[in-house]
């Protein structure tokens, strides 16, 4: 039926209605509309007003993106192009757009092919006596029935719907319902992931297949996989994790290898392609944490269930088993279906105490022993990634947020190195390491996780801007050896400064993504690499899995024109993942900086310490992991300025303002509305003693 629309299309180009084509064929309203939907999807026909024609050669298609900055883009080919700014208004994320890129290497907008996320939640407030609908996305426009916003009150959160229209038309919003009031516990995580595409929302026929999965492992279950219920596996996750995809276990061979055993949920066991839990999958791609709140790609019942690596319960497994030599070398690998029982659920802070501080946790007696093994490895695979791969370590600027019983923000504060965090991550590389390789060895595409070297001008124009600020640090010439760059973060990583400036160049990174095609890792300094150890949260990771699954138990179905359906499919998902993916990250960011927020506010007598970030007519400043504008005018009674040199310093001890630099600070006011805030600076800290006089 495709082919035969695409032939009247283009037998009509440009005349052709809906109507026309409801009447030529012998099909239904809804097919007809499904069908014409996807072939706009797919870029094959444009419809202009109530008109079709062939896609022209000129067009290009994608979808909306938005910055952590507000910015739009169109998301293709796995690249950035930023909207022409006379076409901003009425774009909401994830609208799928024509579009024809300009002399600027800008996007002009054609029009709006598909919304797939069109809900929104708006607050309703009332000024003047008039109530309006102010929406999440505050540069939409639309239309809301007076009858509807006579009935809601002021600070009601509710959802609308809006359909993509017109670019000329404001759009009249389908009203949902509401889901709170902007006061509630968890109301601002429950809005935030709504309008970046995530929910806990499933639908009837949904639930009845979470309502079929079994609760615990038969004997059936278990036929042709290898038994490591005997070994002392254990997870090692954070104290509040319910969803654990991950056990490991290790031991020492006669030859001082160590054979390492890391141990994956079997989601593709349960979750297979067709049913509808499969489907939400491939549209959600991953599970969304906001502070106390998840938002899960399977349903809490499957993910912190029966696929979860619970103490003492029997679970499925897919098991990588790999020998390491003294260097770190994976000298042999294997991939096997298992089944497991985990006798440990051990915490990051436990596991940290008994390596780092040497003090024994009641209840880990009996895995002191394995514990080191797993370090010893962890060790040896690091030396590896960091001596002979060049793997790239930034700055752990990650902020550790606690709460109250109420949800209440408890306390801010960054993130200690963890040792235990080190294991799991050194582990999980190395299992991802080969089965990429495993893929690899097969010439099989995969979904694979690329990050591409970063431009060589981005790097050293952070590099000059650095120069400027004081540091001295020599230009990179050979930016493709991520080593190039690794040498530098080693030599700054001595200053006080050195948080800062590695966010700064982690900022000139390429962002990673999913591809069919293996282009090898920078960061990590490996030529292939995919995620393989997180099914229960990420799709990527089920998508592996189940093609392990058709490679070792469906050999048969592997025509040529079976595999370049395949590879289609995953093309397609792994755009949609790289989106998705990009959208939790700033659900998570906008999220967290509320959270944040909201604690400074009721903290507006504590002296803070923070750090410039930037030095311009405005000096930008990071408190807390999250930033804010002071003019440097503002700081005549502190700070000097030596004009010849283009430098601030400290009037008191003549220290010199640079980047990195830590400054003690009071909270002046917080914008909640606007999501900012503002301090006053009282001094720069003394960088050697970390005193000061503050001014009062």
């Amino acid at each position: 039926m495709e082919d035969k629309i695409i032939e009247l299309i283009k037998k009509e180009n440009g005349k052709i209605t809906f109507k026309n084509l409801l009447n030529k064929y012998s099909i239904g309203r809804n097919e007809l509309e499904n069908l014409l939907l996807k072939l706009k999807l797919d870029g094959k026909i444009l419809q202009v007003g109530n008109k079709y024609q062939i896609f022209p050669d000129n067009l290009c298609i994608g979808s909306i993106t938005v910055s952590s900055t507000g910015k739009k883009y169109i998301f293709y080919n796995n690249d950035k192009i930023l909207v022409a700014s006379n076409f901003l208004n009425d774009l909401i994320i994830n609208d799928v757009v024509t579009f024809k890129i300009n002399d600027n290497n800008e996007a002009e907008i054609i029009t709006i092919v598909d919304r797939p996320l069109g809900k929104m939640t708006c607050e309703v407030k009332e000024i003047d006596g008039k109530k309006i609908a102010i929406p999440f996305h505050n540069d939409i426009k639309f239309k809301l029935s007076n009858d509807i916003l006579s009935n809601l009150y002021d600070g009601d959160i509710i959802v609308i719907e809006l359909k993509p229209d017109n670019l000329d038309n404001i759009p009249e919003a389908k009203y949902i319902g509401k889901i709170g009031r902007r006061d509630d516990p968890l109301i601002d995580d429950t809005a935030i992931a709504l309008n970046f595409g995530f929910d806990n929302i499933y639908d009837e026929d949904y639930l009845k297949e979470v309502a079929d999965f079994p609760t615990f492992v038969t004997d059936k279950d278990i036929v042709n996989r290898v038994d490591y219920r005997c070994q002392s596996s254990c997870t090692i996750d954070g104290i509040n994790t319910k969803d654990m995809d991950d056990g490991v276990y290790a031991e020492v061979l006669d030859n001082s290898i160590i054979r390492l055993y890391v141990h994956i949920a079997d989601v593709s066991y349960y979750v297979k392609p067709g049913s509808k839990i499969f489907e939400r999958a491939c549209e959600k791609t991953t599970s969304l944490y906001l502070n106390n709140s998840v938002f899960h790609m399977l349903h809490h019942i499957i993910s912190n269930g029966i696929c979860s690596l619970n103490p003492n319960c029997d679970r499925l497994t897919k098991t990588v088993i790999m020998d390491i030599d003294s260097n770190g070398n994976i000298i042999n690998y294997d991939i096997v279906d298992s089944v497991i029982n985990s006798k440990k659920k051990m915490t990051y802070e436990d596991v940290d105490e008994i390596i780092m501080h040497n003090k024994m946790v009641p209840g880990y007696e009996n895995f002191e022993k394995e514990l080191y093994i797993l370090y010893d490895a962890a060790v040896r695979l690091e030396k590896r990634y960091v001596l002979e791969n060049g793997k790239i370590n930034f700055a752990n600027t990650e902020m550790a947020i606690t709460y109250n019983e109420d949800g209440t923000i408890k306390s801010v504060a960054n993130r200690e190195n963890s040792v235990a965090r080190k294991i799991i991550e050194n582990l999980m590389i190395a299992a991802n390491e080969s089965v990429a390789n495993w893929f690899i060895s097969m010439d099989m595409f995969s979904v694979f996780r690329v990050h591409e070297f970063p431009d060589l001008y981005k790097v050293n124009a952070v590099i000059d801007k650095l120069n400027k600020s004081g540091f001295h640090i020599k230009p990179i010439t050979d930016i493709e050896n991520p080593k190039s760059l690794q040498k530098i973060l080693q030599i700054l990583s001595n200053y006080e400064e050195y948080p800062i400036i590695s966010q700064m160049l982690v900022m000139t990174m390429q962002r990673a993504y999913y591809s069919v095609e293996n282009l090898g890792h920078y960061a990590l300094g490996l030529p292939a690499y995919l995620h393989f150890t997180s099914p229960i949260r990420r799709l990527a990771d089920l998508l592996v899995h189940t093609l392990i699954n058709i490679i070792m138990k469906e050999p048969d179905k592997l025509t040529n024109e079976y595999l370049k359906e395949l590879e289609e499919t995953l093309r397609k998902l792994c755009i949609i993942a790289s989106k998705m993916e990009r959208q939790a990250d700033m659900a998570e960011g906008i999220a967290e900086r509320r959270q944040i927020l909201k604690a400074l506010s009721k903290n507006k007598e504590e002296i803070y310490e923070a750090s410039v970030v930037e030095i311009g007519n405005k000096i930008k400043l990071r408190l807390e992991g999250i930033d804010t504008y002071i003019d440097s005018h503002t700081l005549n009674n502190i700070l000097g300025y030596e004009s010849k040199r283009k430098r601030y310093y400290d009037k008191e001890t003549g220290n010199h303002l640079r980047i990195g630099t830590k400054l003690y600070v009071k909270i002046a006011n917080v914008d909640p509305i606007n999501d900012n805030f503002n301090v006053r600076v009282l001094g720069m800290v003394n960088q050697k003693c970390k005193t000061k006089t503050l001014i009062k």
